[in-house]
């Protein structure tokens, strides 16, 4: 009776931290972990502002305003867009990348790009992501844009 009960608590044990760390929010990637950032483009994309909250795996994603300066559409290079960012880490280990997703509310734009060359400065916490000829996919159809070089900069603020 006596192993019953232990094994049923060990059961019932094993089945609450189950059901917790899937009602757990996603933890935001470093540097920011929580608070506000610096997030700051320049290249084929622009823009800096400080972000609340970027950018846990779970959403939500803030809004960010961003200039592309590359045609999407019928848009014309250089146009200023008032939308919502997602950056994070993608992939592990030695292949680890960098993905950045950018998009409108009315998902009129809406831009993908993965890639980069990461370095993270512990000391300082300041995340620099630099792009170069990186392929930039439209999220609605998964078509090809252009390829875009940029560079990425996070850190606290």
């Amino acid at each position: 009776m006596k192993g019953r009960l232990i094994a049923f608590l060990g059961i019932f044990c094993i089945a609450v931290l189950i059901v917790s760390g899937a009602y757990a929010q996603g933890k935001p990637d470093k540097p920011g972990k929580s608070g506000t950032e610096w997030i700051e483009f320049w290249g084929d994309l622009t823009g800096g502002q400080p972000v609340n909250g970027c950018c846990p795996n779970a959403g939500p994603s803030p809004p960010y305003r961003m200039c592309l300066n590359f045609a999407v559409g019928t848009h014309p290079a250089g146009t200023w867009y008032d939308g919502h960012l997602f950056i994070n880490n993608y992939g592990a280990g030695k292949n680890r990348q960098y993905i950045v997703q950018f998009w409108t509310d009315d998902n009129d734009v809406a831009i993908k790009i993965i890639g980069g060359v990461i370095d993270f400065d512990k000391t300082t916490k300041v995340l620099m992501v630099t792009f170069t000829d990186e392929l930039c996919v439209d999220m609605n159809t998964g078509q090809p844009i252009t390829d875009v070089t940029f560079t990425l900069v996070r850190r606290p603020y």
